[in-house]
């Protein structure tokens, strides 16, 4: 099954006004347009391509949404996975290669400015094609029917981990930590083909029956040399506010893989615990504690939280990118090292 990086929120969606990002009642980032809602896992948006009054260009009508049978491209609907605000994925048959796919297609009902809604899922592509490695869902195709545009990507067959989460909490510790480690090397590869993921959270960890887990959803991914294709005229906020790195808060168009890495403390922390490390009524009072709050310390909230541990999670959630493991093999020796130890 593969979830979405974006999840109904609310019924309107339309920009409120500017809001400051500074305290919880007087946010101070930086000029953006944010709709204050209950924030969650999957609370997930990118709001730094400013929104126009009107699409760029004229386009054909949305087609509705394709029913079980629909052929798209060599693709033949099979089932529905999933949806979020933005787009729908489907279970399909790749009618050349004859294998299941998992087929992502834009939800028109839902897009505000279909130009860049369609600009952006072909960015979404470019950025996937870039990445191999065993722990990163595999792109396949990328193309444009008459009625929508189509992002293919393998299927795996697995659970998102915030599934799990939600279903029954705070994972073993060992587990948490062999499933977590694999994020790393996944992340790794990520970086290595110059990109930053910014969207680190359980729902885009794809758990497999024997426990392999796999990383999706390159929706928010960014790299240098995909940026010219991007509008933008201020500093970006992406990602979803619960797992916000604090310098992605302020302008996530400058991020590196240290952000990733901040985030993928967060889905350690929450996996370790059952728990968020930082909760609030609304995004705004969440991304306040992730840009000055201090974590408590897994251990301090849950007794089976070995040391090493709830040490680890702490060191990947510091405020400041240099005060973090600097890159993936320093990250993966922490994670040998934890794991290596009896509790």
């Amino acid at each position: 099954m593969l979830p979405m990086n974006d999840e109904p929120l609310e019924p309107a969606r339309s920009a409120s006004s500017p809001t400051m990002l500074s305290s919880p009642n007087d946010p101070t980032l930086t000029p953006i347009r944010v709709t204050e809602t209950v924030a969650s896992s999957g609370d997930t948006h990118t709001l730094g391509f400013p929104q126009r009054d009107k699409p760029a260009e004229e386009i054909a009508p949305a087609a509705p949404l394709p029913e079980i049978g629909t052929v798209v491209g060599p693709f033949v609907i099979q089932e529905k996975l999933g949806e979020g605000v933005s787009c729908h994925v489907f279970r399909a048959w790749d009618e050349i290669r004859s294998c299941p796919v998992a087929l992502k297609i834009l939800n028109w009902a839902n897009v505000f400015d279909r130009p860049a809604a369609m600009k952006q899922l072909r960015m979404e592509a470019m950025a996937l094609a870039r990445v191999k490695h065993s722990r990163v869902v595999r792109f396949l195709d990328f193309g444009f029917d008459p009625r929508w545009p189509y992002l293919v990507t393998e299927f795996f067959e697995g659970r998102p981990m915030g599934e799990l989460l939600r279903a029954g909490g705070a994972l073993p510790p060992e587990w948490a930590l062999f499933l977590i480690s694999q994020m790393a090397d996944a992340l790794g590869a990520v970086w290595q083909a110059g990109l930053v993921h910014r969207d680190i959270k359980p729902d885009n960890i794809l758990i497999g029956p024997n426990g392999n887990a796999k990383l999706i959803d390159f929706g928010l991914a960014k790299a240098d040399v995909l940026e010219a294709m991007r509008e933008r005229t201020g500093p970006e906020l992406a990602g979803t506010a619960a797992y916000l790195a604090p310098e992605q808060a302020k302008d996530a168009s400058t991020v590196d893989h240290r952000a990733d890495i901040y985030s993928l403390g967060v889905t350690l922390y929450e996996a370790l615990t059952g728990r968020l490390p930082f909760e609030g009524r609304n995004r705004v009072q969440v991304i306040f504690q992730h840009l000055n709050t201090q974590p408590v310390a897994p251990a301090q909230r849950s007794p089976h939280v070995p040391a090493l541990a709830s040490d680890l999670s702490v060191w990947m959630l510091s405020k400041n990118p240099a005060d973090r493991p600097q890159n993936y093999q320093e990250l993966r020796q922490a994670f040998d090292t934890v794991m290596g130890v009896r509790y």
